[in-house]
């Protein structure tokens, strides 16, 4: 903390003493900036039209269109007495008094914009985002186009995202990498399967972030961003919907603005029921002999969990704002199972065969409460931002086994080692704090200077007790390798600085960011199981160039080191078991560092066709990568031969590959977007065991279609498709999946809308992976439902009300006049 102290005092010195003005050409010319905001909202106004006009005779000296921020400048102004007018369609034009000295730079400040009701009433907005858009270091998902996610979780939003790829367990990579997982640009306790679809604005993508962003993630960073809404008046929305797998979705959305408030509301439930179905098959190859385990799995999950978030944005003054949030989610996932095992001899002969349960469940509770603020400076984008982050997740776990042994004559075989029963309860939480500030400065009219800090500390307590019973005795008795009482802390502190400028059509940006980590765990179950690791300073360079051309098509090549971090299960020693196969973290782990180097060409065609083609390599050492061997543990007294995986550190993983991404309006109403990943990947894991090298070709692609129909129907239709995926000892075979979706709006203003959507088309979605150790050879597939039908239905209430908490004036308001506002500067 006494470091994070310092680097306090740094940025506030650095907002005190780095500020540099513009110097401007010319010793008779000048400078004009300012910003055009909502008078209600306090929002940018993006292209308005904003004349410089001579106040004698009202020609125009120039003119633009304020910028995406609702910036304007106007540079190389000869000195004198001008007149601002700012003019936009459902707002009251504005002017103002301009005096402009020689030598100097104006800042007309922040020039609200009032709405003009009269005019308002009979404009009809028909613009729409589009649900993908790509830049040359950013795409970004628009998650209110994604039809098939409605009433689905974050997981089913990625699955559509391009360049995402998410498995059966919901483990998520770009471009055959593990990204790093934001909620709001932080970090989170919350799964993505604890996010509802609903409650999600959009998904950002950046492969290879600047030294602004965090150094941890290898292939990126992946920013879900809530929604929140700034409409004028009190605006919200209602949602239902119902599955064919036995789900329900449900949830409102509220906003009430007025002048400097602003409150945020939302709450999501939602529940949804599958089954599934795993079958593993293993030959396991002794000195002796050859045996094999036929093994199948049947049951379901249930998933219910509540999200609720709320929030006040305080508009202090024009330049200041504070944000105030908290998010509250709880609920209980469920995996019921019931498995039968047969013991195959040489001939793959059934010689016995055994049946139980395998059930286990996961309850939560999670806080996260945001505290922002922001202050804008009089120079155009000049800012200093802070927030404070706290994440609370509390937990519950608790698993129940058996399995009795018998013979081919139905006969129940009673042994030392079985049957076996057994059950766990435990509980655990996770502290997450995040305290940032950063800082920009716009050097030049042309450079930026941008720096900041950040923190980060997580505490992690699990405690968990597993009882076995002891057949000869009749008691529950624990079981000391299946129990476990693990804390664990870890502290990240960093600090980052970036310029960035142009020259013409040529851009450049470098930035240099430094972290440092501390871990510390310790099993308090078993002794001398304790450690502690603490990390130097580690520098994580960036650099971005370039260049425009005319045509609308541009050109980058970019450089950045990136780290993986071990998680804290990746360190867990506890050891978790499930029908002779285990698994368990290990505390020796170390983090992987990644050189990533991408050249990008992007391609605008009359704003109709857009084409990203991405090149990138990879090179890692240290590389993260799981490990099979098989062993012999002793389980509630009983020696077991099981196969054991856990994380190791394999010298190196290099990857190349390109990715193109295509977005067609083939017809007025009809636009397609297309994404194919290729990437060449090779491990080298020789320095854990000979013979650990792999290596292979892998590629996925994914198109979204989205069709307006006659009758006000739009139909949307999503298809993926990943080839097999190389592991150090073995792949995951090739899987695909389509789903299809149709929304149809009524009433007036399009308030009601209905969503129809088919999941997985043709029940595809499955994982099977194979993998070969000295001793063994193992197939395993798991499947669970995917297909599905879902319907929802959403209805968008309030109006834009610019006098909320005010008694209304007389016929003609406060703004019934059509006068043009004027103010001298």
């Amino acid at each position: 903390m006494r470091t994070f102290a310092f680097w306090g005092l740094v940025i506030i010195l650095l907002g005190s003493n780095i500020t540099t003005q513009a110097q401007h050409a010319g010793a008779t010319q000048g400078a004009i900036i300012g910003k055009l905001v909502d008078a209600q909202g306090n929002k940018p106004v993006e292209y308005a039209s904003v004349a410089l006009l001579r106040p004698s005779d009202s020609t125009v000296v120039t003119g633009m269109l304020s910028k995406g921020n609702g910036d304007f400048n106007f540079e190389n102004i000869a000195a004198g007495r001008y007149l601002l007018k700012i003019n936009f369609i459902g707002y009251t034009t504005v002017y103002k008094v301009i005096n402009l000295k020689a030598g100097s730079q104006v800042d007309a400040g922040n020039i609200k914009l009032s709405a003009n009701v009269r005019s308002l009433a009979g404009v009809e907005v028909v613009g729409s985002k589009p649900t993908y858009t790509m830049a040359i270091d950013k795409k970004v998902f628009n998650v209110d186009k994604s039809l098939s996610t409605v009433g689905g979780t974050a997981a089913d939003v990625l699955k559509q995202v391009p360049s995402v790829s998410v498995d059966i367990d919901g483990n998520v990579s770009v471009r055959n990498g593990s990204p790093t997982i934001f909620v709001d640009g932080r970090p989170t306790t919350l799964t993505i399967d604890q996010i509802p679809a609903d409650a999600i604005d959009r998904i950002e993508v950046v492969t290879n972030p600047s030294a602004k962003y965090d150094a941890e993630g290898m292939s990126g960073i992946l920013n879900i961003v809530l929604k929140k809404n700034r409409k004028a008046g009190i605006n919200g929305q209602v949602t239902a919907g119902i599955s064919t797998l036995g789900g329900a979705n449900g949830g409102v959305d509220l906003n009430l603005r007025q002048e400097k408030f602003n409150f945020f509301a939302t709450y999501n439930v939602r529940s949804r029921k599958a089954w599934t179905r795993t079958h593993l098959f293993r030959k396991n190859i002794a000195s002796d002999t050859t045996t094999y385990l036929d093994q199948y799995q049947d049951g379901n999950q249930f998933r219910r969990f509540q999200f609720g978030r709320m929030g006040v944005d305080l508009f202090l003054d024009n330049r200041n704002t504070l944000t105030i949030s908290q998010s509250i989610v709880n609920g209980k996932f469920e995996n019921n199972n019931d498995q039968t095992l047969y013991d195959l001899d040489l001939k793959q002969q059934r010689i016995r065969y055994g049946t139980g349960i395998d059930n286990n469940n996961h309850g939560f509770t999670n806080y996260t409460t945001q505290l922002g603020y922001k202050h804008n400076f009089a120079k155009e984008g000049h800012e200093l931002t802070a927030d404070f982050n706290y994440n609370r997740a509390n937990g519950t776990d608790g698993t129940d086994y058996s399995l009795q042994y018998y013979d081919m004559s139905d006969a129940p075989i009673y042994s030392p080692n079985e049957p076996e029963m057994r059950y766990g309860r435990g509980s655990g939480n996770t502290t997450y704090l995040t305290g940032q500030i950063d800082y920009v400065d716009p050097v030049t009219a042309t450079s930026k200077l941008e720096a900041g800090l950040r923190t980060t500390a997580r505490t992690f307590n699990n405690n968990i007790i597993t009882q076995g019973k002891d057949f000869t005795t009749g008691q529950y008795v624990v079981d000391s390798a299946l129990s476990n009482q693990y804390h664990y802390t870890e502290q990240i502190n960093a600090g980052y600085v970036n310029y960035s400028g142009t020259i013409k059509n040529f851009g450049y940006q470098a930035g240099l960011r430094a972290e440092q980590s501390y871990y510390k765990g310790d099993m308090e179950s078993v002794k001398a199981s304790a450690y502690k690791i603490n990390y130097p300073v580690s520098l994580f360079p960036s650099v971005f160039l370039s260049q425009k051309f005319t045509g609308d098509h541009e050109l980058q090549i970019n450089y950045s080191r990136r780290i993986r971090r071990p998680w804290f299960r990746d360190l867990l020693p506890n050891l978790e078991y499930s029908a002779q196969s285990a698994s368990r973290g290990n505390p020796a782990l170390r983090p992987e560092f990644t050189n990533s180097f991408e050249l990008s060409y992007l391609k605008t065609f009359s704003e109709k066709h857009n084409v990203m083609v991405s090149t990138y390599y990879r090179n890692t050492n240290n590389a993260i990568t799981d490990f099979y061997t098989d062993t012999t543990l002793n389980l509630n007294g009983q020696m077991q031969k099981v196969v054991l995986s856990y994380p190791v550190n394999a010298a190196t993983r290099n990857s190349f590959g390109a990715e193109f991404t295509v977005r067609n309006q083939v017809l007025p109403g009809w636009d397609i977007t297309t994404n194919l990943n290729l990437a060449q990947t090779k491990i080298d894991a020789d320095n854990v065991g000979t013979n650990l090298n792999n290596s292979g070709f892998t590629w996925f692609g994914k198109v979204n279609s989205n069709t307006k129909l006659p009758l006000g129907l739009l139909l949307q239709v999503t298809g993926n498709y990943e080839s097999k995926r190389i592991l150090p000892q073995g792949e995951a075979a090739a899987e695909y999946q389509v789903d299809l979706a149709l929304k149809r709006e009524f009433l007036k203003n399009k308030a009601l809308s209905v969503t129809m959507a088919v999941n997985d088309i043709f029940n595809t979605d499955r994982d099977l992976n194979y993998t070969t150790t000295a001793f063994s050879e193992q197939e395993r597939y798991r499947k669970r439902a995917s297909r599905e039908f879902r319907i929802n239905v959403a209805w968008r209430f309030g109006k834009m009300d610019m006098n909320l908490f005010k008694k209304k004036s007389e016929k003609g308001g406060e703004n019934g006049g059509e006068q043009p506002q004027r103010e001298e500067l």
